[in-house]
């Protein structure tokens, strides 16, 4: 497991899901060692009416999490990397070099909660599918996971949010008609844009305009799909704090 983990919300089968997964791991997966997906799926007892988990149940299911992850992951052999929570169940997804003993360790960590049903199972996935296919997030989700760290780093100090301020955006492209493009779009959604700059290889475009950071993915997610669409990439915002 790697220290970089979020959450992000979807749907899930048609019904609200929220995942929690590992996004470091896509640095280093697959691993060759753990080409089984195994699974364990708790039925949860207090569920919201969405299928979601409630607060009530919340300390309880988080000590099931560790005592699951704690038998099956400690030893390095199986890898944690995630879970979905929809339908009113919580699913843990690991990896593993060996689908028996994967299984026995499962049973034996879901005994220390006898008052929890459950399912387990385990399938071949050398290519981890499962974690690059579902668990870990679009483009766009991936986004509002980078739009919403910065918001959360700007209320720690105090910042109201919903205050229009000037907000700072980068973007490199692969070449110069790929940045007249972006400018063009830019300059007519009222964004002021920089001198472009030509920086190993990219041309790198510096754009602003005043917007409210609680309102932040409805202004970024678009344009970041545009800069991908022209071969470039968003590389993310910044802004002053408001008191």
């Amino acid at each position: 497991m790697s220290d970089d983990w979020d959450f992000y919300p979807l749907l899930v089968d048609g019904q609200p899901a929220s995942i929690y997964v590992d996004l470091g791991l896509a640095k280093t997966a697959p691993v060759t060692t753990q080409p089984h997906m195994g699974h364990v799926r708790v039925f949860m007892r207090q569920p919201r009416e969405d299928g979601l988990s409630s607060s009530e149940e919340f300390d309880v299911l988080i000590g099931l999490e560790d005592a699951l992850v704690g038998r099956l992951a400690s030893s390095g052999a199986t890898t944690y990397c995630g879970r979905n929570t929809s339908g009113g169940n919580r699913d843990f997804y690991f990896y593993s070099g060996d689908a028996a003993a994967f299984l026995a360790s499962a049973r034996e960590a879901m005994a220390g909660h006898p008052e929890y049903e459950f399912e387990t199972g385990t399938r071949l996935d050398p290519e981890w599918k499962s974690y690059f296919q579902f668990l870990y997030p679009s483009a766009d989700s991936m986004q509002r996971i980078m739009n919403r760290r910065v918001t959360d780093a700007l209320a720690k100090h105090g910042d109201a949010l919903s205050d229009p301020r000037l907000i700072d955006h980068l973007a490199y492209l692969p070449n110069a008609r790929a940045a007249a493009a972006l400018q063009d779009l830019l300059v007519g959604q009222g964004f002021t844009v920089h001198e472009p700059e030509v920086s190993s290889g990219s041309v790198v475009l510096r754009f602003e305009r005043a917007d409210r950071p609680d309102a932040i993915d409805d202004v970024v997610i678009p344009i970041a799909r545009r800069i991908k669409e022209l071969g470039g990439t968003y590389d993310g915002w910044g802004c002053e704090v408001v008191s």
